[in-house]
């Protein structure tokens, strides 16, 4: 990848975030970017393109944290794990529960996509469906209640998402600064692995 695909799809994703796919056109990024929009399409053809570039590879990236853990046997450790990841991946990326919830509630075409990409991929089945052994081997065990790992991983998403949908209101409300917003998620993050390691308790 050339300098310039690099600074257009940084542009890119950092105009998406800030304004969504509708609200940003490819002059805006060529502009941004420092080039002609010529070569914003040159180099990936249409702002759709360029866009599920972004928005796929930032919804791909906790299967791919997923697929490449080791599991111990500590099902809780994995857990507050994958909830640190999640958490911390998702603090680094403030805006993007705001685009990904805004595109898949409005934009048709978008879930289809989503399902392409997700549900009908074999290999992001393949990370799903190693998932899914784990937590059902674990409530066989006993060591978890019984539920459905798509339940649960909604579980994760929602809680850790709703943090920072509701982040913008709470500064603004209660007028808090950066090391208070910081603390703040820190025990947003610590009782969002308590609530659902005690949710899943099998006791």
């Amino acid at each position: 990848m050339t300098e310039l695909e690099m600074r257009i799809l940084e542009v890119a994703e950092q105009l998406f975030l800030e304004r969504g796919f509708a609200g940003t056109s490819t002059t805006d990024i060529a502009r941004e970017a420092g080039c002609n929009q010529a070569l914003v399409h040159y180099y990936y053809r249409t702002k759709e393109r360029l866009f599920a570039q972004i928005f796929l590879s930032k919804v791909d990236s906790v299967l791919e944290y997923i697929d490449h853990y080791t599991y111990n046997g500590d099902f809780f450790g994995c857990l507050r794990q994958l909830i640190d990841f999640y958490f911390d991946y998702i603090n680094h990326h403030r805006r993007l529960p705001f685009l990904i919830l805004n595109e898949l509630a409005t934009n048709h075409d978008r879930r289809l996509q989503m399902r392409e990409f997700f549900v009908e991929n074999p290999q992001r089945q393949r990370v799903y469906f190693a998932f899914d052994e784990v937590v059902k081997q674990e409530v066989e065990k006993g060591t978890i209640r019984h539920i459905e790992t798509f339940d649960l991983l909604i579980d994760v998403v929602s809680l850790v998402a709703m943090t920072f949908l509701t982040l913008p209101a709470l500064q603004d409300m209660l007028q808090k600064s950066e090391p208070e917003v910081d603390t703040y998620l820190n025990k947003r993050k610590e009782e969002i692995c308590l609530l659902l390691a005690k949710g899943l308790s099998a006791d």
